[in-house]
């Protein structure tokens, strides 16, 4: 453990060690008026009273928020990271010159490699941004790598409107989809062929690199090129002769790219092109020793806050302890209960436990993304592994990801199963109460009434858990009275709709009766 470096977040505080001034002094003075106590009886205040200055000490250090040594060890040390893919669905991405068999086009092989990523690369969150003459943000940023999945998978250019390729606006709408106030690291997986017939990417790639997000570029197509049939060529012009329009791969555009704001270039027609930027994503997620060194990147060191807490509160307790034992017993048993008690507050954790008490702080200060990264270490261990689960899900709700929060805890309450259900009660209400709380956030009423009885089967005397259960059902009867009205008016209005038509139809028939002329007749009137 290395002290040569110690700091403070509050050092401020540190001013407070002139409460002893006075304190000495007072002692000072007092040892003038001796009082009439047994020798044993001083021996105990004078021990008692030197701990209770060691608690002070150790509360003024907790609250100067000392720090030292390294935040993580570097070489287990793991970097929250943002992805977004940003899918050039242009109509010269249809042409299929992707790669040596010409069998897929270049947007398939661009969101093959893209899948392909992000079921290898996991712990981070991904997003979505598609873009022909304009782009958008398809999928926001989340840590359900699903949602991305189910995306990729059923994303084509059938549905952008719009002609020509604009490969500005399409890096600035997946540059939208950064958080200012997350700490993680931003990249840009730009995938296209390189052909921009409108906008300028140099003014895209200006604002990445101000804000420090990263462009890697996989560059898609052939370089001699291939023709576009009549109907792509109203979309994309390049060059040839007339009646034939050529579209082919702009490399050294996509280089620019990705050199300007310190990505790599990837040819996407290479068999393992996937694997690199797998490879790539892993490498700008995982610090190491000498990448901290060499690029300068921010070491944190640990805060030790929580350690000189703990000993405020051990020297306070010893403090009232001590007049309490014969001083004999006290000098006897010192060293053993002080042996007894270092071993049971550090050896009886395990490092899963602590490793969740490090993720409980950060969570606890708002940390949520460095906090994701000891509650993953902590599945590895199983007596900490259903703990870590709900932190997890915890966590995942704060970041406002309700369908990834409702996985981590069903995936606890699993982990659970195989234990007694005496054991773990508290863990048991906690994960079905969140699980409510999350469905009823998202309208499904059933499912969260479910989930507060599930809670209340696990600890019966929660009252926070009845509160929402009878809201849940009150939700329920509100949303089928609403539903009954619905289909009440929408009665009325069918049968005013068919009522309004018997009337129309009425009056057309009898508008349409032609009146027979009278006779003339000589006849008497009678």
């Amino acid at each position: 453990m290395n002290f040569n470096h110690i700091t403070f977040d509050n050092p401020v505080f540190l001013t407070g060690f002139a409460v002893f001034i006075p304190l000495f002094l007072f002692n000072a003075l007092s040892g003038k008026y001796k009082l009439n106590l047994s020798e044993e009886l001083n021996k105990k205040l004078k021990l008692s009273a030197f701990v209770f200055h060691a608690f002070i000490v150790f509360s003024i250090i907790a609250i100067a928020g000392p720090r030292w040594g390294t935040q993580l060890a570097v070489n287990e040390f793991r970097r929250g990271l943002d992805v977004v893919f940003a899918i050039d669905v242009s109509r010269s991405m249809d042409v299929k010159d992707a790669h040596a068999s010409s069998v897929l086009s270049r947007l398939e092989r661009g969101l093959i490699i893209a899948r392909e990523t992000t079921i290898s690369v996991t712990g981070i969150r991904y997003a979505a941004a598609v873009g022909r003459g304009r782009g958008y943000l398809a999928v926001p940023l989340t840590w359900d790598n699903e949602a991305a999945l189910t995306f990729l998978e059923v994303l084509d250019g059938s549905s952008m409107t719009g002609r020509s390729t604009n490969l500005e606006a399409l890096v600035e709408a997946a540059a939208d989809a950064f958080q200012d106030s997350s700490p993680a690291g931003k990249v840009i997986v730009l995938i296209s062929d390189g052909e921009s017939l409108s906008g300028v990417l140099r003014n895209a790639l200006n604002r990445c690199a101000k804000e420090n997000i990263i462009v890697t570029t996989v560059a898609l197509g052939s370089d001699t090129g291939s023709p576009l049939s009549v109907g792509e060529a109203e979309a994309d012009t390049n060059d040839g002769d007339a009646g034939v329009i050529i579209t082919r791969r702009d490399a050294a555009v996509m280089r620019m790219a990705a050199e300007r704001t310190g990505g790599i270039y990837i040819d996407g027609s290479r068999d393992d092109a996937a694997v690199i930027l797998s490879n790539h994503l892993l490498s700008l997620a995982q610090e190491t020793s000498a990448a901290s060194a060499s690029a300068g990147s921010r070491s944190e060191p640990r805060e030790r806050r929580v350690l000189f807490v703990i000993l405020a509160i051990i020297a306070y307790g010893v403090s009232k302890l001590i007049p309490l034992l014969p001083f004999g017993k006290i000098l006897h048993r010192l060293p053993t209960a002080a042996l007894i008690l270092f071993t049971f507050t550090f050896l009886s954790c395990s490092e899963g436990k602590l490793l969740l008490v490090e993720a409980n702080y950060l969570h606890s200060r708002g940390r949520y993304d460095e906090a994701l990264i000891p509650y993953l270490k902590a599945l590895n261990f199983e007596d900490a592994a259903p703990y870590a689960e709900y932190g997890l899900g915890v966590t995942f709700h704060s970041l406002e990801e309700g369908r990834a929060a409702l996985k981590r805890f069903d995936s606890s309450q699993k982990k659970l199963e195989t234990l007694p259900e005496v054991e773990h009660r508290e863990l048991r209400y906690r994960n079905n109460y969140n699980s409510g709380i999350v469905f009823f956030e998202e309208g499904d009423f059933h499912s969260a009434a479910a989930a507060f009885r599930n809670a209340l089967r696990a600890d019966p005397k929660k009252i926070d858990a009845k509160r929402n259960l009878e809201l849940s059902l009150l939700s329920i009867a509100k949303l089928a009275s609403e539903e009954n009205r619905d289909e009440t008016r929408q009665e009325n209005e069918t049968r005013e709709i068919l009522f309004e038509y018997i009337k129309q139809q009425e009056q057309q028939q009898w508008r349409s009766l032609e009146w027979a002329p009278e006779e003339q007749s000589t006849g008497p009137d009678y």
